[in-house]
Parts: structure tokens; C-alpha cells; sequence
């Protein structure tokens, strides 16, 4: 059951993020290869875009998110209980495990993040 629940949770972070970056006036497509999602930029640059979600907070007060295997160009972390998100570049997820605390993810932060993919 545990498989279930996690991959519903991932499934719901892509839908979450998907809808964040088409309300910023990105294109946004779900695909289901070695990325989550591929997102057009206004210069027609596609990205590809792996989602990564959390939907607790971990006993030492943060999220985690693993990388995985993912090729992507981009990395996007959404943290469901804040119902923000952010984004990385694949050179600064290099570590396998990513932690971020609840005061990371603000709105603020988000927005600053989606505007840096318009200047990508």
C-alpha cells in the first residue's frame, strides 16, 4: 500500500506544479519518460522538469526530496502542507537527498524561482 500512496503523492505534486507554471504563462505538458514534465519557455527552449514532492515534514524538521535517477534539466520540490514550491537546476541537486525547512518555501521564493525560468 505504502508504493500507492507515494506514487499518488508524486502524481499530485507533478498536477501541482504543472498548474503553478501554466499560471505563470508557461507551457506545460506531462510526459511519462525520464522526466515529469516538459516546459516551454517563451524562447520555444522545451525543459525537461523533474518533479519531486513531500508531503511531511521529517521528526528533525524538514522536507526531503530524493533526486532519483533523473536526467532533467530542472528540478521542481513542492512541499504539499506550504502549497509552494521551488526550483533547482540539475547542477545544484547533485546530492541524492535535498532537505529544505517549511521557512524555504514562500511565496516569495517561488515566484523569484519561476521568474528565473523565463531568463533561461
Amino acid at each position: 500500500m505504502r508504493g500507492r500512496v507515494d506514487s499518488s503523492l508524486g502524481r499530485a505534486g507533478e498536477f501541482y506544479a504543472a498548474y503553478k507554471l501554466q499560471i505563470a504563462g508557461l507551457q506545460v505538458s506531462h510526459v511519462n519518460s525520464t522526466c515529469d514534465l516538459h516546459v516551454t519557455l517563451p524562447c520555444n527552449r522545451v525543459l525537461r522538469v523533474e518533479v519531486k514532492t513531500a508531503g511531511v515534514i521529517s521528526q528533525y524538521g524538514s522536507y526531503r526530496f530524493n533526486r532519483g535517477g533523473s536526467d532533467a534539466d530542472i528540478f521542481v520540490l513542492v512541499a504539499l502542507r506550504e502549497n509552494l514550491l521551488r526550483i533547482y537546476s540539475a547542477s545544484d541537486m547533485k546530492s541524492v537527498t535535498t532537505t529544505l525547512r517549511p521557512a524555504d518555501f514562500t511565496q516569495q521564493a517561488e515566484d523569484d524561482d519561476i521568474a528565473g525560468l523565463f531568463l533561461r
